[in-house]
């Protein structure tokens, strides 16, 4: 799987693209919701910050649950570094860029609405959050797919696992202070964001199915989830997926399952002979994932 990228195929799979990325970019407009970040931050609850009196006690969480609201953040605040790596695959008269300025606008709400939560809330040390997102932010650190064709495969991916991670870490909260409320919203919003590329991803397969089947194979076996460049990313998604948030069985069934599923790899016929070993690959590398699951998997009591 190491040959030479074929610029020449991806441009005019970009070429190609532009009418369903523009087609899909309206079907979203029409199925999102429009939602203010601000509206339900329990505002009335916060209080002056000082260093010496934040006490974690004001808001009792588990560590699972915190390091998912950390590690939820400051992956939506590096919002100018996905934006950037999507962008430079449009030219500017391309569907993509009038979707990425939307896309944008919609994650920014996220950061927006988690930050001010978490600060009226005082779920997070505050003093502690904004240095890791000077380190975040700073070093701008996120995968960075080689070709517009596994960039489409990446997103599609990463946008339901960020779905998966903001709606479970929403279910963990209570509803006195609205924080389930709006992880909800949010999760909300990723799963149309999913939608989107994971169409777009089906449009290129059946435009240019070989090169798209060897795309979503390279970014299968070496996903990441975008926090990548957090501190102490290793031990935070640990800790996320001993609690039940975000763990490899979850990847595997919410995420790589109904992702493959739907874009139905297994009828497609008249691949190359790299696409044919490349399907063999993901079916293997699916299996690989499922004895990591099961091998991750809390022992019964």
């Amino acid at each position: 799987m190491g040959a030479p990228i074929d610029q020449a195929r991806d441009r005019a799979l970009l070429s190609e693209l532009a009418e369903p990325a523009a087609a899909l970019f309206e079907r979203h407009l029409g199925a999102t919701k429009q939602w203010y970040p601000f509206e339900d931050v329990p505002w009335a609850h916060a209080t002056e910050f000082s260093r010496d009196e934040w006490d974690e006690g004001a808001y009792p969480l588990s560590d699972g649950v915190r390091s998912a609201l950390l590690v939820n953040l400051l992956t939506e605040d590096n919002l100018p570094y996905y934006t950037n790596a999507l962008l430079k695959w449009a030219p500017k008269d391309h569907p993509l860029r009038d979707w990425s300025g939307r896309w944008t606008a919609e994650e920014w709400r996220h950061s927006a609405a988690m930050r001010d939560w978490i600060l009226a809330t005082k779920a997070l040390n505050p003093w502690e959050l904004e240095d890791a997102r000077m380190v975040q932010m700073t070093t701008g650190i996120v995968p960075e797919a080689p070709t517009i064709a596994e960039t489409i495969a990446y997103v599609s991916l990463q946008e339901l696992a960020t779905q998966v991670a903001h709606r479970n870490t929403g279910q963990a909260l209570d509803r006195t202070l609205r924080g389930k409320k709006i992880m909800s919203q949010i999760a909300g919003d990723e799963g149309l964001h999913h939608a989107f590329y994971r169409d777009l991803a089906a449009a290129a397969i059946e435009r240019d199915p070989s090169y798209m089947v060897v795309a979503i194979y390279r970014q299968l076996r070496g996903f990441r989830m975008p926090g990548t460049g957090i501190p102490s990313f290793a031990a935070h998604e640990r800790i996320i997926a001993e609690a039940g948030i975000f763990d490899a069985s979850q990847y595997l069934h919410q995420v790589v399952l109904p992702t493959l599923a739907a874009w139905r790899l297994d009828e497609l016929e008249g691949l190359t002979d790299e696409a044919q070993r490349a399907r063999v690959k993901i079916s293997r590398t699916v299996s690989a994932l499922a004895r990591i699951a099961r091998a991750t998997e809390p022992s019964p009591v």
